[in-house]
């Protein structure tokens, strides 16, 4: 795990691309960590009602996704620690992160609805 990033618009989309994620979902995952995480990889959420964290740029909960620690039950469904999904290596969020939106959809995400409204512009990204 390596330090704390909090990347730009640009910067992520770019590296999402290089990830192999299709350019005309980019929108849609920028809008998403702006929202989610501020662009940060090493975002924390607070702990949600059902006794759950969010991880990392694309807030991905303990409950389902991630193993955060062996005293909390979690289906982990991506088969990963939580705290690779705290890296400044982006690799783990986005593959966990297209698990997510494989087994659920978009609205996985409640700032989806948002997103959906006003999607950023990455074109001049690339």
């Amino acid at each position: 795990m390596g330090q704390t990033r909090v990347l730009s618009r640009c910067d992520l989309a770019r590296e999402m691309h290089k990830l192999g994620v299709l350019k005309q979902e980019l929108p849609v995952w920028v809008c998403i960590a702006r929202y989610e995480s501020k662009y940060n990889t090493s975002a924390i959420g607070r702990l949600n009602g059902n006794w759950s964290n969010d991880f990392g740029i694309f807030q991905i909960s303990d409950r389902f996704w991630c193993v955060s620690s062996p005293n909390r039950t979690s289906l982990n469904l991506c088969a990963v620690d939580c705290k690779l999904l705290l890296s400044d290596d982006i690799r783990e969020s986005v593959r966990c992160a297209q698990t997510v939106k494989k087994l659920q959809g978009w609205k996985a995400w409640a700032v989806y609805r948002a997103c959906n409204r006003i999607l950023p512009n990455v074109n001049e990204c690339f």
